[in-house]
């Protein structure tokens, strides 16, 4: 996403929750040294307050919002305490809520706000409750904030992304109908950039390009 975005030629400010989610990001990425990056709890209103005065102290204005915090879980009822389902709220949900709040009173009519929601949010399949709890939360969250703010806000909903932590978690699991990040990037910047879409939760869920030629 950052590395799509600065080629586009976007100043882009970035977070990280520790130091080895930092280091992850500049093993991955190309423009690494192009984002400026912040160390923040996207769960802590405080730090989050914090975290926004630094960013328009030190660029001026924020014009877009891409609230890609989140993290897979797996756990049906009886595996998914009350911890485990407010850990997923916060993780996706309060997240979203937190950073768009703080950079509410800068967006304008040209400005894009896209969440990260799930194709779990719209179709359920069982055994990973909590998670879809948390996808569901920004697909609301993503429908209820489009109404007050004078920005477009939108959402993505992918099936399981092709990341190295889904494929860890999932050793076995058959990749092919995953979604490439590629695709969600492109939807994410489609959004961003389109004034004729506003309060939708898109499905990106076209699976492995390579994998369909």
């Amino acid at each position: 996403m950052t590395d799509r975005l600065a080629d586009l030629g976007v100043d882009v400010v970035g977070t990280y929750f520790d130091e080895t989610a930092r280091e992850d990001v500049e093993t991955r990425t190309k423009h690494a040294d192009a984002v400026s990056y912040y160390q923040v709890d996207l769960t802590d209103q405080t730090a989050v307050e914090a975290f926004a005065e630094t960013v328009l102290g030190e660029h001026g204005t924020v014009d877009h919002v891409v609230g890609l915090a989140g993290g897979f879980s797996m756990g049906g009822i009886e595996d998914t305490d009350i911890d485990a389902l407010q850990a997923a709220l916060n993780r996706h949900a309060t997240t979203a809520f937190l950073t768009v709040k703080a950079f509410a009173d800068q967006l304008t009519a040209q400005s894009g706000v896209v969440l990260f929601s799930s194709d779990r949010a719209i179709d359920p399949v069982g055994g990973t409750l909590a998670y879809d709890v948390g996808k569901s939360a920004v697909r609301t969250l993503t429908e209820s904030l489009d109404t007050e703010l004078e920005a477009r806000v939108n959402a993505v909903a992918p099936f399981l992304i092709d990341v190295p932590d889904n494929r860890e978690a999932m050793p076995d699991a058959d990749v092919s109908e995953w979604t490439a990040p590629e695709a969600i990037v492109g939807g994410v910047i489609h959004l961003l950039s389109n004034d004729g879409i506003t309060g939708q939760t898109a499905r990106t869920t076209g699976g492995q390009p390579e994998l369909a030629e």
